[in-house]
């Protein structure tokens, strides 16, 4: 296996978060998203000496990322949740929009910073530690029915801020760049 230019794996790395979320945008699992970008990193550096430097890198590493999305797919169709290769085909076609989905995980922090320090609580235990409802009911010691509702009402408070201040940062954003 041939090393890998400074130039070369530096561009690979700086489009790591985005690759991560086009994957994930076709993938529904975390975990098999993760290992689709270690594919996907690993055959973009034996790859190296294919990519055209006047062409757009970026791109070009999406367009390996879908074709392995739509290989793991295809091996793994009897899993309980799989989309056909025709949906990610279409999802993938769609411009992948890095400054938006960036803009949408500011604002995103920013509205579960102004979440109460409960829910905030809650809201961690399920999306970011992905502890199930009856682990997070005995954890704070409340019934599973009100962890249920209080995720619902989380999701609806975080929809409404996010869909409130998405604008004001997005201008914000465009403001910088000119």
């Amino acid at each position: 296996m041939t090393s890998v230019s400074i130039k070369y794996s530096q561009m690979v790395t700086a489009i790591q978060k985005s690759l991560y979320a086009f994957i994930l945008s076709l993938l529904p699992n975390r975990t098999e998203a993760e290992d689709i970008l270690q594919e996907t990193n690993l055959i973009l550096c034996q790859k190296e000496n294919e990519y055209n430097p006047e062409g757009h890198f970026q791109g070009w590493a999406f367009s390996i990322a879908r074709y392995q999305v739509m290989k793991h797919i295809t091996k793994h169709k009897r899993s309980k949740l799989c989309f056909s290769t025709d949906i990610v085909e279409d999802v993938a076609a769609e411009e992948f929009d890095t400054k938006r989905v960036q803009a949408v995980q500011k604002v995103l922090s920013l509205c579960y910073d102004l979440l109460p320090l409960k829910m905030r609580f809650i809201a961690k235990l399920r999306f970011k530690d992905e502890k199930s409802i009856k682990d997070i009911s005995e954890k704070v010691n409340r019934p599973m029915g009100a962890i249920s509702s209080t995720l619902y009402r989380i999701r609806q408070k975080l929809f409404q801020c996010v869909t409130d201040k998405l604008v004001l940062v997005e201008a914000e954003m465009d403001f910088k760049k000119s």
